[in-house]
């Protein structure tokens, strides 16, 4: 009977010790959903601007005297602040500064679905594109909404 109890402990103890290091192993961030969808919303709103805008770059963009090559530029600005500030987010053990950074991360969403509406009404013929971008942005928030709440409070670094 104690070999049997013994037996129990010991594959208790391991499977433990299986779970925790399994819980406890740290998330590659280019794993994360929340990840490869800002990748995708930046693929996606570069790819409109270009198309808007004749191939022209980021900066040529912002400087145009055309309206929806400005808009444009705005849009990809919008989208490329979103992984680095994800970044931030998943690697800082600061409440506040997690909040803030998850309020900037909300605040690019929104704007590279306001530039999509300007664009919309402004006649652009990429319409259908610009569906797709705001349905990727709405299953952006969703995703990042989990992601959030997922993370733990006060997170260590290594």
């Amino acid at each position: 009977m104690k070999d049997y109890f013994a037996e129990f402990s010991v594959n208790l103890h391991s499977l433990k010790k299986r779970i925790y290091k399994k819980i406890m192993q740290p998330i590659e961030f280019s794993n994360l959903p929340v990840y490869k969808k800002a990748l995708e919303i930046f693929r996606v709103s570069r790819a409109i601007a270009c198309s808007i805008s004749d191939n022209r770059n980021i900066l040529e963009m912002e400087i145009s005297e055309e309206l929806n090559h400005r808009f444009a530029g705005e849009l990809v600005t919008d989208a490329l602040a979103l992984v680095p500030e994800l970044a931030v987010v998943q690697n800082t053990s600061s409440h506040s500064l997690r909040l803030k950074r998850a309020r900037e991360i909300q605040k690019s969403a929104s704007g590279i679905l306001l530039k999509c509406r300007k664009l919309e009404f402004n006649g652009v013929k990429e319409k259908e594109f610009l569906s797709l971008l705001k349905s990727e942005i709405q299953q952006f928030n969703r995703i990042f909404a989990e992601w959030i709440y997922s993370l733990p409070m006060d997170k260590k670094v290594n």
